[in-house]
């Protein structure tokens, strides 16, 4: 047994001796490597080349299409309602001056006839009485002789000045009878579409009531409320400018995005409280001379388009750093980072306005960098 363990040991520290000895070999037979200097690889990084250029700032904003004017159909004499326009219906159409009802005239007609009865009643009795006065004078003077002037009561002066009266009263109610008379015809007073009908042939209706609704047609406008911030950027009539204002593009999404054409006509009378947001007002004209109008109610995306600028350079927003308060952004010189301080004219929702701090074809910087510096060797990607 003693013997047995011996030859195991021995076997045990030959394989060993065997493999330190095959170890050792190896290390010092292995290749040598040759050292090499650690060369940092520059960053890749994106650029534009920029040049002055003119640009024409535009503004975005939302709103909701009003009515330009709104209407009430009130008759202003009571009566029967004998006729109704077919196309008084909700959506229907009119053009100034069509007649949207009539009221049974009837009564009015013989109003009309019995006030003019009354005024020819009322210039003969005039008449009479002037030349009865007109006979009184010359008998006054051929006749009796008399060197003094006649007395007014002789000349009839109390009762041609009653008669007058009732001469001038009797032509007004003509008037008022002929006045009420056409008011039997309601009309529109503008291009318009009814929005509310509540009146049937056949209804008796008084004077001051509301037989519907209408809106003018031939304009509609756009109430969108905008940051203060953006106003000097606008031409805005009784604000910031006398003549026209800024032109605008109106658009509503249906199963495609529809556009139409506008101007802001005015702002409102003052920015709200809470919001600081003042609306301003685009008027579109001749909103329904399309094959789908733009509605009162709709929902508008709108561009306002501001003041136009030339030799003005135009970058993405990402292109800006800010550094110590000031704006900054990097260009590519000779495969190196410089930085220049710029001066923004205007920040839009994408890009930046700038009017100072670079030159034509400059390389601008689009790439983010981890700790730039100038002086820092880039390569430009392809």
């Amino acid at each position: 047994m003693k013997k047995k363990r011996i030859f195991q040991a021995f076997w045990v520290v030959f394989f060993l001796f065997i493999g330190l000895a095959g170890a050792l070999y190896l290390l010092h037979t292995k290749p040598k490597l040759k050292k090499r200097r650690f060369r940092p690889h520059p960053p890749l990084v994106k650029i534009i080349k920029v040049f002055p250029q003119s640009y024409q700032i535009k503004i975005e904003g939302f709103g909701t299409v009003y009515p330009l004017r709104t209407g009430q159909i009130v008759p202003e004499v009571s009566g029967k309602v004998v006729y109704v326009s077919p196309r008084l219906l909700v959506g229907g159409h009119f053009k100034r001056g069509e007649i949207l009802l009539k009221i049974d005239p009837r009564d009015y007609e013989a109003a009309l006839a019995l006030a003019e009865a009354e005024l020819e009643e009322a210039r003969q009795q005039l008449a009479q009485l002037e030349a009865e006065a007109q006979a009184a004078k010359t008998e006054w003077y051929k006749i009796l002789k008399q060197q003094t002037p006649p007395s007014p009561l002789v000349l009839k002066v109390p009762q041609l000045a009653a008669a007058r009266a009732r001469v001038s009263a009797a032509e007004a109610k003509v008037k008022k009878a002929a006045l009420d008379l056409s008011r039997t015809e309601i009309k529109a007073p503008f291009d318009s579409m009814v929005v509310e009908v509540n009146v049937e042939t056949g209804q008796y209706v008084s004077a001051g009531m509301v037989l519907g609704k209408i809106y003018d047609t031939s304009a509609v406008e756009v109430r969108i409320p905008l940051e203060t911030k953006f106003l000097p950027w606008l031409d805005i009539p009784g604000l910031n400018a006398s003549g026209s204002g800024s032109k605008a593009l109106v658009f509503v999404r249906l199963e495609e995005e529809k556009k139409w054409i506008g101007r802001i006509v005015r702002a409102g009378a003052e920015a709200d409280e809470k919001t600081r947001l003042l609306d301003l007002f685009v008027r579109v004209e001749n909103p329904f001379q399309r094959p789908f109008p733009l509605l009162p109610g709709f929902f508008a995306r709108v561009e306002l388009l501001g003041k136009r600028f030339s030799q003005i350079f135009v970058l993405p927003r990402r292109a800006l750093h800010l550094e110590d308060g000031r704006w900054i952004v990097w260009v590519v010189e000779d495969d190196r980072l410089k930085n220049r301080e710029v001066e923004v004219l205007y920040f839009a929702k994408e890009e930046i306005l700038v009017r100072k701090g670079l030159k034509p074809g400059d390389n601008v910087v689009l790439s983010r960098l981890n700790g730039p510096f100038p002086g820092m060797r880039v390569r430009i990607a392809p």
